[in-house]
């Protein structure tokens, strides 16, 4: 096997989230060494569409974390609980 195939090979077993971070080292070497067509793409999976970053979140969990109302920007002094704040007079 040659190293290109290797390449393939390897990049091939590891999962989407993962590619997105080896095409990114790759474009960054290419400029570094200053390689035409070092341009930042974004990737996006065929299955979802979602970028790796948000699949990343999604995986860790960050994604979707709570459930709130959809007006939490405007109601979120609401949801919170000074009680424990210290300084504040009983």
């Amino acid at each position: 096997m040659n190293t290109l195939s290797n390449i393939e090979s390897e990049i091939a077993a590891l999962p989407p989230n993962l590619r997105a971070e080896v095409l990114d080292f790759v474009q960054f070497v290419k400029q570094r060494h200053g390689l035409t067509g070092a341009h930042k793409a974004v990737v996006t999976t065929s299955e979802s569409g979602d970028s790796p970053f948000f699949q990343a979140l999604d995986a860790a969990g960050l994604i979707g974390c709570i459930e709130s109302d959809e007006q939490l920007s405007t109601t979120y002094k609401s949801k919170l609980d000074f009680s424990t704040k210290h300084g504040v007079q009983p």
